[in-house]
């Protein structure tokens, strides 16, 4: 096995400087600006609501794709040579009792961002994107109906403890709603776990799909259905989910993301019969106080520092900042994350 190494420029920590960070967030971004603190001879602490450290890399990509041991390895790499300290099972709040996000069933503490701002010489926030998008139609309410995170993270969260459990595929008539790589994961999850049919409806074609052609037609070969230009009316059911009923659609103009836009066609309804829905359409970023943050000047890079928010000396990465992306664009986030840190505290605090 290849370890990850989130130490990237060190074989060893620099002497301490007296600087102390809090990072929030142990998924990729937070990882990499641990590793780079921590070399710069920063006392990092990372905190994290989950019980193990990686953030979506452990507990959103199925492990035939990321090993889980190579997570656990690189955490354990930061902690042991590196000298990061991890408090898990803790999150970061902007006031108590803050609406649920996928994975809050694992803390068993919350801090609030001003206390920890104040704990520390500053904060990059890495919290990423724990709350699935909505699709907005009647029926997703029912039981039976899950987001790509419900359905993705108990796979590994399950072995953390007993808090979450599972939603099993076995013999079931499944339908999956998007095109992007969660909800390749969850079709590809649901077909390794029995699931008697594995049906994935798509509002647009498979060229416009951010999984791309190669992943969808591998879920083809073996034995998903695709349904593409297939736009989602409703959830069927009374006490449970008995099918989808969707729109089919032409393509019309190119939107703002220069894909052409759905447009549905009158008298086009189609049903799919199912008794498991997994709707994997995009997650919303998790930011403690996101009200005062003002995240919209930092994305147009109008803010004083890169990546600062209106809070001084918080910064900001990976997905809580861009919304869900890749891992590399996560880690790059990070890494310019956590050299605006340094250059902000060189420039209020003096050079070391």
């Amino acid at each position: 096995m290849t370890r990850m190494n989130f130490g990237l420029f060190r074989d060893k920590p620099m002497p301490p400087n007296g600087r102390s960070v809090a990072i929030a967030g142990a998924g990729p971004s937070g990882l990499v600006a641990a590793g780079y603190l921590a070399c710069q001879g920063y006392r990092v602490a990372v905190y994290d609501k989950m019980p193990k450290a990686g953030g979506l890399m452990y507990f959103g990509i199925p492990d035939f794709r990321l090993p889980v041991e190579r997570t656990e390895a690189a955490a354990t790499l930061l902690a042991e040579h590196y000298g990061v300290a991890f408090h898990m099972r803790t999150k970061i709040v902007g006031q108590p009792g803050e609406n649920h996000d996928e994975g809050d069933e694992f803390r068993t503490t919350e801090i609030a961002l001003t206390d920890l701002r104040a704990a520390h010489d500053a904060v990059i926030l890495c919290t990423g994107s724990w709350r699935s998008r909505r699709m907005g139609i009647p029926g997703e309410d029912l039981p039976g109906v899950l987001s790509g995170l419900e359905y993705l993270f108990p796979l590994r969260g399950a072995t953390c403890g007993a808090e979450v459990c599972a939603s099993p595929a076995l013999g079931r008539k499944v339908v999956v709603i998007g095109g992007g790589l969660s909800a390749m994961d969850a079709a590809q999850c649901a077909l390794r776990s029995g699931a008697l049919r594995v049906t994935m409806l798509y509002r647009r074609t498979i060229d416009e799909a951010p999984a791309g052609p190669y992943e969808i037609g591998l879920l083809q070969d073996n034995g998903m259905i695709w349904k593409e230009l297939a736009m989602p009316l409703r959830i069927l059911g009374a006490e449970h989910v008995e099918g989808v009923e969707f729109l089919q659609c032409a393509l019309g103009e190119p939107d703002e993301s220069g894909r052409r836009c759905p447009l549905p066609q009158d008298g086009s309804n189609q049903v799919v019969e199912a008794d498991m829905v997994i709707s994997a359409v995009g997650e919303l970023p998790t930011l403690p106080l996101a009200e005062r943050l003002d995240v919209h000047k930092v994305r147009k890079g109008a803010s004083p520092w890169p990546r600062m928010t209106a809070l001084d000396g918080v910064f900001v990465a990976g997905d809580a900042l861009t919304g869900p992306s890749k891992i590399g664009w996560a880690i790059t986030g990070g890494l310019e994350a956590a050299r605006s840190l340094e250059q902000w505290l060189d420039h209020t605090q003096g050079g070391r």
